[in-house]
């Protein structure tokens, strides 16, 4: 008799009350808003719920609010959606946007009036002795005032157990996506509706699936680990008995010769089917037709032929020839010969493939071998005729490389009806080999993981499902459309009970039924019961926690937000609405529509920290609770408002400064620059003058050739008057004191400044200030430059000894003397002779 299919409808109750976060046990009424939130009236206020968290508001000292106490004996929905409350006798509106409750005018308070008028309630009481409800796929349900509640199977109602009790009831809703809420005295009770997808095969002992086949009959072969079993379905999904040792197919329970891993049928032209079992530890068996037809022939391939006994898959290529997958000993071929090959090459040498751990092998139409194997993936081509010298290539994960394969633990290759190529692997998602090429030397992939949306990154094998994959986790399925890239999984939410699937790939049954294994039997699932519901949750923004400013709760109706200079840093929460199971819900994020989505899994908040100046349209986007992805996005627009420095007025303020400064800078060190180079003009412009008057005297002229003498008619002849820079008048009459007191005094070791500057006819103070600002130079060092140009002059144009000449020139120290000019001309008096 073959397998019944009937969904088993299921039913989880799920209770709220003090302990999971209501602000107080009793609670008078509940409601869902137009933005599909939850709320429950209580003495303590109301309390938001989205799924995950609950949230009190109530009145507060200070708030403006009249309302005479938190004591909520009624809530209700207005005609626009507002929720109204009603403490002791007045009814008051609640504000969404400030959490304040408000009063409510008296003539919209007639439309709550009179305890019998159900008029906007969200809920009801018992109206007769039952409370029926038809969930989402149809089923109906009806609960009793006994707390029975029962489901109709089609024949009449069946009761259906439950862990809590249903008594007590006072009021009941059912919300958006037909879950029926329950409010006791004590506490509220949620009731989410299901239905169990799958049906379980008969199994004598609980034990993993080994590998699943179908042959060219339409029937399929299941094969366990634990027991060594392997058992055929027809068609009709009738167990036609057990595979023997010796062949025959026997009814009663019976174990083969060792855990078969792998099963495959080769069909060879002109030739009858076999079918290749492959196990771990027992080698390689050979299953042929038998001319009693109650069973098979059954060759074994000795041990000592294979270098490993531990066979993963069997696949067939284009010639015929066998290829084996083995957990250790790389990969082996049967040749058309029945001779076993094995220790293939690494094409590059880098690698010893002898030894190699290999899950699984696919060979393509073009004799393209590809084996997933636990260091990476190989690639090699197989030739037409003496395989022995065939090379694979190890294709690994790079660290330096984004589009290298994902993880090197790979555990399928599946080629998709459109020749795609996909490799799972055990801890890195799904790699599509995006290369045209194959043999490359380098191929480029395309990862599928949780970083991008997949629901895991554990996929132990896969199978093509009319172009959608079909992915196996450890403990779900994942389904992926690598055109719209589009996921989705099933979890333990889904099927309702917890479920841990094998390797072994799934296949579909001749009824359209899936076939898939687990790690203690196997089930089958309808394609119909596979269908996601269409339910699109809301996502509503639940808090904003603004650094400086603190939590605020009431913020769903904000479409923008504006962030001080000093605000930086945030967290949003937020909750898609489906209370059929918010723990299933996945979320992404995303700064600006041109930006990829950041996935996060289940966690419903996001903190953005050190926020740059700018607006930023943050996009939020979820899954419903079975898990497929949708278009729900929900937007908040943030402008994070820049600081005086960071706005570009700022900005061009700090520049025109900046501009400013370099400018004065740049001036002040040219005007400095000037004024030196005038002062050093100056300087030996007047020292000239002394040399040029000191030759005059020598030679009997009138001597001052620096100033123009107006009592003589013409000039000297014997000189030329020198130029000096442009002075005030007071300057140069201070200039042309000083130099006569330097030329009548060069020679005496006595002059000082104080005397200096008894002849210029000023203060010693005035005269230091104004030396410096004319020429650069204190008035005693003018007077010592004075001297060691005299000094010079001496040295090149007389034989006078240096110690003459120092002592002629004020030194009365020929070694002080000897410092000096060394400092001023760069050598020492008599290098400078020499040199003259």
């Amino acid at each position: 008799m073959g397998l019944r299919l009937y969904a088993q409808p299921v039913c989880t109750v799920t209770a709220y009350n003090e302990e999971t976060g209501m602000s107080q046990w009793h609670i008078t009424q509940m409601l869902q808003d137009k933005s599909g939130m939850m709320w429950f009236s209580t003495w303590n206020g109301i309390d938001r719920f989205d799924g995950y968290n609950f949230v009190n508001f109530k009145s507060h000292s200070g708030d403006k609010s009249i309302m005479p106490n938190d004591r909520i004996r009624d809530m209700r929905l207005d005609a626009n959606g507002v929720i109204c409350c009603l403490a002791d006798n007045s009814w008051f509106q609640f504000d969404g946007k400030t959490g304040q409750f408000l009063p409510l005018p008296l003539e919209r308070q007639r439309e709550f009036e009179g305890t019998g008028n159900m008029k906007g309630r969200m809920s009801l009481g018992f109206r007769d002795d039952f409370i029926r409800h038809t969930d989402i796929y149809g089923t109906v349900w009806r609960l009793d005032k006994q707390g029975v509640l029962s489901y109709h199977d089609g024949n009449g109602y069946k009761e259906y157990p439950v862990s809590r009790s249903l008594t007590d009831v006072q009021f009941y809703m059912t919300d958006r996506q037909k879950n029926l809420w329950l409010l006791t005295h004590s506490e509220v009770l949620k009731l989410t509706f299901g239905r169990k997808p799958f049906q379980r095969l008969p199994q004598e002992r609980k034990a993993a699936i080994g590998a699943m086949m179908i042959d060219d009959w339409a029937q399929y072969w299941i094969t366990t680990k634990e027991d060594s079993t392997v058992r055929i379905f027809d068609r009709d999904n009738n167990l036609l008995g057990y595979l023997a040792p010796d062949g025959r197919i026997v009814k009663n329970y019976t174990s083969f010769s060792s855990p078969i891993y792998s099963i495959t049928e080769v069909i060879r032209q002109g030739k009858e089917p076999k079918i290749y079992l492959g196990s771990k530890p027992g080698g390689v068996w050979i299953l042929g037709p038998s001319c009693t037809y109650e069973g098979y022939t059954v060759t074994h391939i000795p041990k000592e032929k294979l270098p490993c006994n531990n066979i993963y898959n069997i696949k067939a290529d284009n010639l015929g020839r066998i290829w084996f997958a083995t957990m250790g000993g790389g990969i082996v071929c049967l040749d058309e010969n029945y001779d076993i090959i094995s220790g293939f090459k690494d094409v590059t040498g880098k690698h010893d493939l002898s030894k190699s751990k290999v899950r699984y092998i696919h060979i393509t139409k073009d004799d393209v071998l590809l084996a997933a194997t636990t260091e990476g993936l190989l690639v090699g081509k197989i030739p037409q005729g003496d395989v022995r010298g065939m090379k694979l290539r190890l294709h690994q994960r790079e660290p330096m490389r984004d589009s290298s394969l994902s993880n090197n633990a790979t555990m399928e290759v599946l080629e998709d009806g459109k020749g795609r190529f996909f490799i799972c692997t055990e801890s890195g998602g799904v790699n599509e080999i995006v290369s045209k090429d194959l043999l490359s030397e380098q191929l480029e992939f395309r990862h599928y993981g949780l970083t991008n949306g997949l629901g895991s990154d554990v996929v132990i094998s896969m199978v093509d499902d009319d172009g959608t994959l079909m992915l196996v986790s450890s403990n779900k399925l994942l389904t992926l459309d690598t055109k719209k890239s589009v996921f989705s999984y099933y979890d333990s939410h889904f099927f309702h009970e917890p479920l841990r699937f094998g390797e072994c790939r799934p296949i579909r049954l001749a009824d359209g039924r899936w076939l898939f294994g687990l790690l203690d039997g196997a089930i089958t699932i309808d394609d119909a019961l596979i269908s996601k519901t269409s339910f699109v949750p809301p996502i509503v923004i639940t808090a904003i926690d603004i650094s400086g400013r603190g939590v605020m709760q009431s913020v769903n109706h904000l479409t923008s937000l504006v962030l001080e200079p000093s605000e930086r840093s945030l967290t949003i929460s937020f909750a898609a609405l489906d209370y059929s199971n918010p723990e299933g819900v996945s979320y992404a994020y995303r700064l600006s529509p041109e930006d990829e989505w950041t996935y996060i899994g289940g966690i419903h908040q996001v903190s953005l920290a050190g926020l740059k100046p700018g607006e930023y349209v943050m996009e939020l986007r979820s899954t419903n609770s079975e898990g497929a992805w949708q278009e729900n996005i929900r937007r908040l627009m943030i402008d994070v408002r820049p600081t005086f420095t960071e706005s570009t007025i700022g900005r061009l303020i700090i520049l025109l400064l900046l501009l400013g400064v370099i400018g004065s800078v740049i001036y002040t060190y040219r005007y400095i620059r000037r004024i030196k180079r005038k002062q050093a003009e100056t300087l030996q412009a007047y020292l000239l003058l002394i040399e040029q008057n000191e030759k005059a005297k020598e030679t009997g002229g009138a001597g001052d050739v620096a100033v123009t003498n107006e009592d003589q008619s013409t000039p000297q002849p014997t000189e030329q008057k020198t130029a000096v820079p442009e002075l005030s008048e007071d300057d140069e009459l201070l200039m042309s004191r000083i130099l006569r007191y330097v030329e009548d005094h060069i020679s005496d070791s006595d002059a000082n400044v104080n005397d200096m500057a008894a002849a210029a006819a000023v203060s010693r103070s005035g005269l230091i200030r104004k030396m410096k600002s004319i020429v650069g130079l204190t008035p005693a060092d003018f007077l010592k430059e004075a001297r060691i140009k005299r000094a010079a002059t001496m040295l090149r144009n007389s034989s006078v000894s240096v110690a003459d000449i120092c002592y002629s020139n004020g030194f009365t120290d020929p070694k002080y003397f000897g410092r000096c000019f060394k400092a001023t001309m760069g050598v020492s008096p008599s290098d400078y002779r020499a040199n003259a």
